[in-house]
């Protein structure tokens, strides 16, 4: 499953924190409205003048094969990102109702 983590740059060891972790569905419409390149496998390295800044981890091949195992930096700003996130999050159903009876 794919993860978004937010940076801040402040941190000499910025590691990021946790913001949404992502179903395929979820990742590929996010892909489709923002762009990403590639940072490698490691967590990419912020810079102070890095104010706020999105990681995109996939932590597995995408089903279709179209994405590298690794980190992706967004070229969108953190608003727009945190916009689609809150969008996201709130349109999912609650855990009970995902699952057949």
């Amino acid at each position: 499953m794919p993860n978004i983590y937010y940076c801040n740059g402040l941190g000499k060891n910025d590691l990021g924190i946790l913001r949404a972790v992502l179903s395929w569905e979820e990742c590929a419409k996010l892909l489709q409205l923002f762009s990403v390149q590639y940072a490698g496998l490691q967590f990419p390295t912020m810079t102070q003048q890095d104010q706020g800044s999105a990681v995109l981890n996939m932590l597995q091949g995408e089903p279709d094969g179209r994405w590298r195992v690794g980190f992706y930096s967004f070229d969108a700003d953190l608003p727009q990102i945190e916009e689609w996130v809150q969008t996201c999050v709130a349109s999912r159903k609650p855990l009970g109702q995902q699952l057949p009876h």
